[in-house]
């Protein structure tokens, strides 16, 4: 499969290396604005400087790909995803897929109105214990679920650089990370959110602008409760970026204290009731982390059929992070089905808007 990306940042330089190596994928341009990102691709990937464009629209009208990869800042998604479907490709999204819920919608809706695939990159899901979970959960190892519980303890005070968009964003713990914890709670337990209730709080010494934390109480479709607690500027012990987590079930628990360094690794316990704690050992995955959402878009393709991170199932995760934002800001209980109905009904009602070229990436 042929792919384009559109975004050299930091992190857009970490996925073009991603993209050049992974099975059965052609890198065969990148798209950025600033000079020095595309001298970048040519030094470090290889590509030649007639494949490294400033913009998008010149990328698409003289490169022949499959698909683009957006890896730009989140209010740029929208318009370069729907420039990149007009013109008739495949396109995988970085989290988050847009930064409102009615943006996300029309970009589902535009997909399916090109007949092509929308996928989001959730990587997380992508990792050893999270499908062994997965499995654990669906096969009702541990009974009914009753309760979900999930801490992620992060200093970020001094990881990007002072002028990162992270440290003046709304909400940067919650729509920037907490995207991922969400999005692995719909993954591990199989269930939706109906009513959540949230709150964040300032950290004094912290150089984020807006609020670096989140507590987020959820009640879903089974009956069963969820908690997720975060914090981006954290003292004292740290967490892994996975969090810890703890399901219990009418028939047990699980724990996982995400590995720290490794993220496919940490401690994965089983517990039946009445039973010795048994430790797990998930099977390796054979496409991890990004490689896996890349592979996942391929099969995708090859198959006709939908991706599991599909921009229709992702909408259902940026509803529990908008969700929470909007709980946040109002002080209120938010009911997720309900701002789902209100972005379909407001996506349907807006004008379609111009395309936009993109800004340095992520």
């Amino acid at each position: 499969m042929r792919v384009m990306q559109v975004g050299l940042g930091g992190f857009g330089r970490s996925w073009a290396e991603v993209a050049r190596d992974a099975e059965g994928i052609a890198l065969t341009a990148v798209v950025d604005p600033v000079p020095e990102a595309r001298a970048w691709a040519t030094e470090t990937i290889g590509l030649p400087p007639e494949a490294c464009f400033a913009t998008l629209g010149d990328a698409l009208a003289t490169t022949n790909c499959d698909a683009v990869l957006v890896i730009t800042p989140p209010e740029t998604h929208r318009a370069l995803a729907e420039q990149a479907l007009a013109a008739g490709r495949h396109v995988l999204v970085e989290k988050p897929l847009a930064t409102t819920l009615p943006d996300a919608v029309a970009l589902v809706d535009a997909a399916a109105a090109a007949g092509k695939h929308l996928i989001v990159s959730q990587n997380y899901r992508f990792r050893a214990p999270v499908r062994a979970i997965q499995g654990l959960v669906a096969d009702g190892t541990i009974g009914d679920l009753t309760a979900v519980r999930m801490v992620c303890r992060r200093d970020t005070r001094t990881l990007w650089p002072p002028d990162n968009f992270r440290y003046a964003m709304r909400h940067p713990y919650l729509i920037d990370m907490a995207v991922h914890h969400l999005d692995m709670l719909r993954a591990m337990t199989g269930r939706e959110v109906g009513p959540l209730y949230a709150r964040s709080w300032p950290v004094p010494d912290s150089p984020y602008r807006h609020d670096p934390t989140l507590v987020a109480v959820m009640g879903l479709d089974n009956g069963a409760s969820a908690t997720v607690e975060g914090s981006w500027a954290a003292h004292g012990e740290e967490t892994s970026w996975n969090g810890v987590w703890e399901l219990t079930g009418e028939k047990g628990r699980i724990r996982w204290a995400g590995g720290d360094g490794d993220p496919a690794s940490g401690d994965l316990t089983l517990e039946r009731w009445g039973e010795p704690v048994e430790p797990i050992a998930p099977s390796p995955l054979a496409y991890p982390e990004r490689v896996g959402t890349l592979q996942s878009l391929r099969a995708a393709v090859s198959a006709g059929r939908p991706a599991e991170t599909s921009g229709d199932d992702n909408v259902h995760s940026l509803a529990l992070v908008l969700g929470c934002v909007r709980s946040i800001e109002r002080q209120d209980l938010v009911d997720v089905p309900a701002l789902l109905r209100e972005a379909r009904g407001q996506a349907a009602a807006e004008p379609e808007p111009a395309a936009a070229e993109a800004g340095p990436a992520a």
